[in-house]
This record gives structure tokens, C-alpha cells and sequence, in this order.
């Protein structure tokens, strides 16, 4: 303790500027003694002058941008100051807990705030939400992560999925409770990003909570009206686009073994999104001229660079609705008697149809229709009678096909000499 006291009263008297590597070299002797013994990490907790230098440089954008070596050793001698060590963890966090959570997220993004999140980690897991508040900790890592994907930042920041998993695959009731709390769309928005994220790399660490992919249902059900109806008056993008990632959400659940069970007895959110499905479907056949949602884009000229067509269609919440809409009908539909009989009660076989044509708005979204209308068809009687009482009229048109002379399925190349 005595080694500690010394080498802390040297650091604290030194000038930052003019003796930075001698501050740092002391403060790399400080991070190997608190490994030592939770003496060591009291007495560093406790003393106030360190806490006060810590303030100038931990918490300095300044220090942070013009001198990242002695940023970074200090805030791992303060990592090492809370490991295994409630008593520690509560003096640090009640003096310096509100600034590292506001700078968890601070950027740039880089490792100082992986070495932020390491804290928030232990602290929290030591001394549980009744001193580390669970909104504090789930609202800080959704920021981080929305911070890198408007930053593009390819840094791993472990401690984010550790903490983050902890909520949506450990605690559920909490997570959806932070959910809720949080006080922007673009927050909420951003936290469906990563639990799609997940969803996408097969859920790495375990299921999804239970309670967490039931709330995203009834949240979906509760909002998908707006997304037609701002979607077709193309106003607002932000609210359409919170329900357009609770759709996505519950398209890769329900087609997934670990979670279709979820989702299986769930009929209202059946008839939620066919209904959905069948109004976007009448929408899109609307004239334009009265404010109708994105006709689709069946020619190859729509897509070319000198389309006139907006260019960033791609970024707009209508793309891939469709596409969407239908996945979602066709893994509610699979082996799903009650819903199958829905799909035939409020006609949803025409509206899926309808979907069997190519959209460069809508990608796969005809693979997907197929897909729908052989679930709602396989083990039931009444949709089979209603495919057969279908007219052939022949191929729809389609001038993508056409363009590439693809009508016989073949794609004919012949040189140009």
C-alpha cells in the first residue's frame, strides 16, 4: 500500500504535458500492482487526488485526442481498480460512474471506449441494477452501437455484445422494459438493428428471449398501420422505419427452428401482417398521381444509372417491404393449419399472386410468394380449390424477362461481330 500511495502522490504532482512518459511508466507500475491485491485497488479507489487526475485525462476529449497512449493506461488502471472488488466498484462508480457512461459512446470509436464498456461490465455485474441503473447501461451500449453504424467502425467491441446479450438472451423483462424507455425512435431503431444483427449470425451466444420476440410482435402490431399509411404519403421515414425492422425481425424469427414456436400460435400477428400484406399489394396498383406507394419496378431500364428514378430507392423504407410482408406470410403459413385457414377466409391467395413478379424494389420477393402460396395449399383442400378455380391466362408480362429473353428460361448470348 505504501508502494501504491508513493507512486500515486508522483503522478499526481507531475505536469501532464512536460512528463508524459514518466507518468506513464508509473501508471503502468500502478496497473500491474492492482492485480496484486484489493488493498491496492481501496487505496487508489480512495484517493482523492488521483480521482482528480483521472477527471483531467480519462474524461479530456483533448488528452484523448493528442496523447491516446497515456488516455488509454490511465483507463486501464482504472479497468483494474474495479475487477472482483465491490467495494472499489462503488467508489468508482459513484464518482466517475455518470461521465463513463456518456463516454462509452464518445468518439472516435476505438479502444478506449471498449476499455469503458469493460468498467460499465464488471461494475454492473458486481453490484447489479440497484447502483448501476439498467437503463443507464442498455441505453449507453445502443448509442455505441448506433454510433458505429453511422461511423462505419470495424473495431470489436467485445464488451458491447457481452453486455448487450446480456439483455436480449438472459433477461428479457428488463430489456423490453429499456426498450421502452428509450426516449428517441432513431435509439429504438437502432437497438432492432442489433437484435437483427444477432439474428443474422445465428444467435451465437443463445436464443433470443422469449419475452423479448413476443413484445416485438405485439410492438409490430400496434404500429404497422403506420407504416402503410406514412409509407403511401412518403411524409415521415423514421416511424415506418422502426416498424420496417420489427418486420424484419420477425421474418427471420419465424423462419428460424429455434423461434417459429413463438410465433406459430400467434394468429393475430398472422392476420396483422396479411392484412398488411394485401393492402400494400392494392396500394402499389394505385395511380401515383394520388400519393400511392412505390410502383414496382419491373424493367431493367428503371434500374440503370440513367433511370429516372430516385437513386437511393434502395434506402427507403418501401424497399423490400413486399418482400418482407410475403416471407413473413409464408413462414407463418408453414405447417400451420389456423392459419392456412385465415389465408383462405380473408383471400389472401390472389394478393399473393399478385406477388409472383419480379420488383427490383421488392428482391426475391417472387421466390418468397411461391413459397407462401405452397404453405397456405399443402394439407388444405379449401386453398387448393381456390388455385384451381383460377383462370389461365397465360404469363404475366414481365418486362425484366423479356429484356433478358428469359420467357423460355433461357438466356441466349451471341456475339456482338
Amino acid at each position: 500500500q505504501n508502494e501504491i500511495n508513493d507512486i500515486l502522490q508522483q503522478i499526481t504532482r507531475l505536469n501532464l504535458s512536460e512528463k508524459e512518459q514518466q507518468i506513464t511508466t508509473l501508471l503502468k507500475r500502478v496497473r500491474l500492482l492492482l492485480t496484486q491485491s484489493s488493498a491496492n485497488q481501496e487505496t487508489l479507489a480512495n484517493n482523492a487526488e488521483f480521482a482528480q487526475f483521472v477527471q483531467s485525462v480519462v474524461f479530456n476529449p483533448i488528452v484523448r485526442a493528442q496523447q491516446p497512449t497515456l488516455h488509454n493506461v490511465t483507463l486501464q488502471v482504472l479497468a483494474n481498480s474495479v475487477v472482483n472488488n465491490k467495494n472499489t466498484q462503488e467508489a468508482t462508480w459513484k464518482t466517475h460512474g455518470a461521465q463513463i457512461s456518456e463516454q462509452v459512446y464518445a468518439t472516435p470509436l476505438g479502444s478506449s471506449n471498449n476499455i469503458m464498456l469493460m468498467i460499465v461490465y464488471n461494475i454492473y455485474l458486481g453490484l447489479g441494477a440497484h447502483v448501476v441503473s439498467d437503463q443507464v447501461v442498455f441505453q449507453a451500449c445502443v448509442r455505441l452501437w448506433q454510433a458505429i453504424i453511422t461511423t462505419e467502425s470495424n473495431y470489436n467491441f467485445e464488451y458491447l455484445h457481452f453486455l448487450l446479450e446480456h439483455y436480449i438472451v438472459e433477461h428479457g423483462r428488463s430489456c423490453v422494459q429499456c426498450y421502452q424507455r428509450l426516449p428517441t425512435v432513431e435509439e429504438r431503431i437502432a437497438f432492432l438493428d442489433y437484435v437483427t444483427h444477432y439474428l443474422r449470425e445465428n444467435s451465437p451466444n443463445g436464443p433470443l428471449h422469449s419475452l423479448l420476440l413476443q413484445h416485438i410482435a405485439k410492438e409490430f402490431r400496434m404500429k404497422s398501420d403506420c407504416l402503410l399509411r406514412e409509407t403511401m404519403k412518403l411524409r415521415h421515414e423514421l416511424h415506418p422505419r422502426e416498424v420496417h425492422t420489427l418486420l424484419r425481425i420477425i421474418a427471420s424469427a419465424s423462419g428460424s427452428e429455434k423461434y417459429a414456436k413463438i410465433y406459430a400460435d400467434d394468429q393475430s400477428l398472422f392476420i396483422n401482417v396479411s392484412s398488411l400484406l394485401r393492402c400494400v399489394v392494392a396500394a402499389s396498383k394505385e395511380s401515383n398521381d394520388v400519393g400511392s406507394l412505390d410502383k414496382p419496378m419491373t424493367k431493367l431500364e428503371e434500374v440503370a444509372l440513367t433511370s429516372n428514378i430516385d437513386v437511393n430507392y434502395e434506402s427507403r423504407v418501401s424497399f423490400e417491404l413486399k418482400t418482407l410482408l410475403v416471407r413473413c406470410t409464408a413462414n407463418l403459413l408453414y405447417e400451420n393449419a389456423a392459419n392456412r385457414g385465415y389465408a383462405v377466409d380473408t383471400q389472401l391467395l390472389p394478393a399473393l399472386l399478385e406477388c409472383t413478379v419480379m420488383d427490383a424494389r421488392n428482391p426475391l420477393m417472387r421466390e418468397w410468394s411461391i413459397l407462401a402460396i405452397r404453405n397456405a395449399c399443402v394439407n388444405c383442400p379449401e386453398a387448393q380449390k381456390v388455385i384451381a378455380g383460377l383462370t389461365m391466362q397465360g404469363a404475366a408480362p414481365n418486362d425484366i424477362l423479356s429484356e433478358l429473353n428469359l420467357d423460355m428460361g433461357a438466356l441466349r448470348i451471341t456475339d456482338r461481330q
